[in-house]
């Protein structure tokens, strides 16, 4: 709903509705970015760091099974040393003969002591299986060991064999063997085997001081996935033989791995948790050691080179949300300024508006007293002339002229109130300077006054403008009304417009390169000089008299002007009268 003036009520601020700036989009954008960047950045460092533990452990891993599988070497080595003098020194006799030796008897018990407590034992058995001589005990029991794998494993055609971990008979020890075949007896081809026990506790102490976690483990294991010697002990020693095919493929995996690539993760056979394992092969023997490096273990030193990257990221987000929220504070502040100085311009521009109808009010209340006064006096002739029909008639027409007159001056006071008839807006067509002038002409010439003339000048075919017709007929009206002030005792206001095209900026008139409409109001008055011509357009800076002027005038026309990406220019010296020109952007 609108008033009689035009203005729109729902178009004034509300007093009392909180009002909070909408941000753009990009500060939600860079919301997220202050978060998402360290993110970002700590994932990269995290995913560096996890490459950098893999490098890392590969590496370690493969120099622990390498001095694993030196000192699987060095045992084995010291085995075959055993063997090899065993079956040097029982080459040229009978099996009888060994039984009954007490000397050789001494030899293998000197053999095994001075490999105690890694070499549990000595024994030579003929070539039915029978031990025929033994490192602990003189003479020996005739104890069948034909039923062992290593055993099964030479009369099979194996040169060297390594039995898989057994109790002893008939001492009960633990131990896994290391058998070869002897020379044949002499005088036939009868061939017996010689082996040397292995203890696997040793190995297991030994591997006990080289894990780096507890849940790590390390092994001796024969290809074929049997269990020689482990830290930590098996969980279910009676599953071990059950398990060994499994065993045997992961072995068969981790043995085929060059040397220098990173491992890949595995579940351990026995409890299934996730390691990294490496295997190396003892030599020409079928036997392999192998360490498995517990994840948890990586993912320990993975955090802990995390600390600093992560402190870091969570650092540089918070300084970035900081920044960011005094950004957006900032933005906020500035767009609140933004919308506050907008809303006082448009205060202004309707301040001015006002100004410019309260302007126009003296002349329509002396052309409306006017038509008044002929009604009246049509009115009255008509009543003395009621017989004469001619006379009646006549009087008629001129009420109707006064009536029509009256109408016409309503019509362009109501006209100018609404802003030209102007769309609404958001949908402002473009400014039609020279149809807005034609159209004020009239409006001007009957209430500024008896004693001033309007000139309107305005070339045909002038191009459409930037800016809003209410605001520019509002700007017009003020600069006439400034115009005839000027001439206290009349004279002629001069109204035109023309086109200027600006090759380059001007950059202290404001001005862009570009065609400009050019709207100027003149006159002929006193003029002012320079000290007076610099505070021209200031708010509240008026050189009228007290009660005749508020100042904000001229304040009102550049606010139109500069809204409307163009500029105010006034020129004036004394005694020339004074131009004030309106540069406006052509649409």
């Amino acid at each position: 709903m609108q008033s009689a003036l035009g203005l729109d009520p729902a178009s004034f601020p509300r007093p009392g509705v909180p009002h909070r700036p909408r941000l753009p989009q990009g500060f939600r954008l860079l919301w997220l970015a202050a978060v998402l960047v360290p993110a970002l950045g700590v994932l990269g460092a995290g995913v560096m760091a996890w490459v950098d533990v893999r490098r890392d452990a590969a590496a370690r891993l493969d120099r622990t099974v390498e001095m694993l599988r030196q000192h699987a070497l060095r045992s084995f080595g010291a085995q075959e040393a055993i063997l090899t003098a065993t079956s040097h020194a029982t080459a040229r006799m009978g099996w009888e003969e060994m039984r009954q030796d007490p000397a050789l008897h001494s030899l293998l018990a000197e053999l095994v002591q001075s490999m105690h407590p890694l070499v549990q034992a000595v024994i030579v058995a003929d070539g039915l299986g029978r031990v025929v001589l033994a490192s602990w005990e003189f003479p020996a029991r005739p104890t069948d060991i034909a039923d062992r794998d290593f055993a099964v494993a030479l009369r099979e055609g194996e040169r060297e064999a390594v039995g898989e971990v057994i109790v002893a008979r008939p001492m009960g020890w633990t131990i896994f063997p290391v058998a070869r075949l002897t020379p044949p007896r002499p005088g036939g081809d009868e061939t017996g085997l010689v082996a040397a026990a292995f203890n696997p506790d040793p190995l297991a102490a030994f591997y006990a001081s080289v894990v780096e976690t507890a849940r790590d483990t390390v092994l001796m294991t024969r290809l074929d996935g049997a269990v020689l010697a482990r830290h930590p002990p098996l969980r279910d020693p009676a599953a071990e033989h059950g398990q060994r095919p499994a065993r045997q493929a992961r072995l068969a995996e981790a043995l085929a791995r060059p040397a220098g690539e990173a491992p890949s993760p595995s579940a351990s056979v026995g409890d299934g948790l996730p390691r990294l394992f490496v295997a190396r092969q003892v030599g020409d023997w079928p036997v392999a050691v192998a360490y498995g490096l517990s994840m948890e273990a990586l993912n320990a030193a993975w955090r802990q080179r995390m600390v600093v990257p992560a402190v870091g990221g969570v650092a540089a987000a918070g300084l970035l949300l900081a920044l960011t929220g005094l950004a957006i504070r900032g933005a906020r502040q500035q767009q609140l300024a933004a919308e506050r100085r907008m809303e006082a311009e448009t205060q202004l521009a309707r301040a001015g508006r006002a100004a410019a109808i309260g302007l126009l009010t003296a002349g329509l209340a002396h052309d409306v007293k006017n038509l008044v006064q002929a009604v009246r006096s049509g009115a009255r002739l008509m009543d003395r002339r009621a017989d004469d029909p001619a006379e009646v008639r006549r009087c008629a027409a001129l009420l109707g002229d006064a009536a029509e007159r009256g109408r016409r001056l309503v019509e362009a006071m109501l006209d100018f109130a609404r802003g030209g008839g102007g769309d609404a807006e958001g949908a402002q067509p473009p400014l039609e300077a020279g149809q807005a002038l034609s159209d004020l002409a009239e409006l001007l010439n009957r209430t500024l006054g008896s004693g001033w003339r309007v000139k309107i000048m305005v070339p045909p075919g002038l191009p459409p403008a930037r800016g809003d017709r209410a605001g520019f007929e509002a700007a017009v009206v003020n600069l006439a009304a400034n115009a005839r002030d000027a001439m206290p005792r009349g004279g002629t206001v001069t109204i035109a417009a023309w086109v200027e095209e600006l090759m380059e900026t001007r950059e202290e008139a404001g001005l862009k390169a570009g065609r400009y409409i050019v709207a100027a109001v003149s006159d002929t008055g006193a003029g002012m000089d320079p000290a007076t011509l610099a505070r021209v357009g200031e708010p509240f800076f008026t050189t009228k008299g007290p009660g005749r002027g508020t100042g904000l005038g001229l304040a009102t026309v550049r606010g139109f002007c500069t809204k409307s990406g163009g500029a105010l220019l006034v020129d004036s010296e004394p005694g020339r009268g004074t131009t004030a020109a309106m540069w406006l952007p052509v649409a």
